[in-house]
C-alpha cells in the first residue's frame, strides 16, 4: 500500500524552504550590518590619535611577517587618510549598517515590506558593481554581483508568487 503525502504536507515543506531561504538571505545582511559596524567603528577610532598609532603598529607588524615591502604602503596609507575622510567613512558605514540591519530583521520576521526594501536596495547598488567588474575584473566582484542578482531574482520570484 502506497501512502501519499497530502498537499497540505508539501505547501508546508515549500512554505518552510522559502522561510529558510529567506533566513539565509536575511543572515547574510545582518553579517555585513556587523562587518560595516566594525568599520565605522574602527573609522571613529582612528581619529583618536593614540589609538590610530596602536592600530598603525599592528598593521605594520603584520605586513611586515607576509611582506617587508607591505609594511611601508599600509604605514603611508593609515597615516595618509584625512580626519575627514575617516568621519565620511564611519558615517557611511554606519548608514550602510542601519539599511542592512533593516532588511535582515524584517527578513528574517518575512515581513513582505522587508522584501521590497531589499529588492530595492540590493538592486540600486547592480550598476556600481557591473562599473567595478568591468574596471577591474575579480572573482571577488563577480561573486558580489552574482549573489546580489541571485537574491534580488528569488525575492522578486517570492513577491510575484505571492501576488498571484
Amino acid at each position: 500500500m502506497v501512502v501519499k503525502a497530502s498537499p497540505d504536507r508539501h505547501s508546508a515543506r515549500r512554505t518552510h524552504s522559502r522561510e529558510g531561504v529567506l533566513r539565509t538571505i536575511a543572515v547574510f545582511k545582518l553579517a555585513k550590518a556587523l562587518f560595516l559596524t566594525g568599520v565605522g567603528l574602527g573609522a571613529f577610532n582612528l581619529l583618536n590619535p593614540t589609538t590610530a598609532e596602536v592600530a598603525d603598529r599592528w598593521a605594520s607588524a603584520l605586513a611586515w611577517r607576509f611582506d617587508p615591502r607591505a609594511a611601508s604602503a599600509v604605514h603611508e596609507r593609515l597615516s595618509s587618510v584625512p580626519d575627514s575622510k575617516l568621519k565620511v567613512i564611519g558615517l557611511v558605514a554606519f548608514l550602510y549598517a542601519a539599511l542592512f540591519s533593516t532588511e535582515g530583521i524584517g527578513l528574517w520576521m518575512a515581513k513582505r515590506w522587508a522584501e521590497y526594501l531589499t529588492i530595492i536596495a540590493t538592486t540600486s547598488f547592480v550598476p556600481f558593481e557591473v562599473y567595478e567588474l568591468v574596471r577591474r575584473a575579480s572573482w571577488q566582484r563577480g561573486a558580489t554581483l552574482g549573489i546580489n542578482l541571485l537574491v534580488v531574482g528569488y525575492l522578486i520570484w517570492k513577491v510575484r508568487q505571492h501576488a498571484a
